[in-house]
């Protein structure tokens, strides 16, 4: 796991060995479709994602991992963690409580 990684669950034991033969699997380039066209982005990638955040119950298997390239990994990342956020957020929220009255408060 990297320094400055956010991950919260261990990697699996076996990581180096899964990584590689994703990245293989995907010949090192970046398999993010893009939304306007329907292409692959294609460019290097050096970063082995899950599809599915591990923070949100996605596995480590190679169903749910793709190659990704620095910018889709990095947009990727932030729109997982806005997800956390909005998701903590709502977590927090508490209803607003209703008004009492003082009991020596005219009517």
């Amino acid at each position: 796991m990297a320094a400055s990684s956010r991950r919260t669950a261990p990697l699996p034991p076996h990581w180096a060995r899964l990584r590689r033969a994703v990245m293989n699997r995907d010949g090192w380039m970046c398999q993010h479709v893009r939304y306007d066209t329907g292409e692959l982005c294609g460019e290097p990638a050096r970063h082995c994602d899950h599809i599915v955040p591990a923070s949100e119950g996605g596995p480590d298997d190679p169903a749910n991992l793709r190659a990704l390239c620095d910018w889709h990994v990095l947009r990727k990342d932030a729109a997982d963690a806005g997800r956390a956020r909005r998701r903590a957020a709502a977590d927090r929220w508490q209803p607003a409580r209703t008004r009492r009255r003082h009991p020596g408060e005219v009517r």
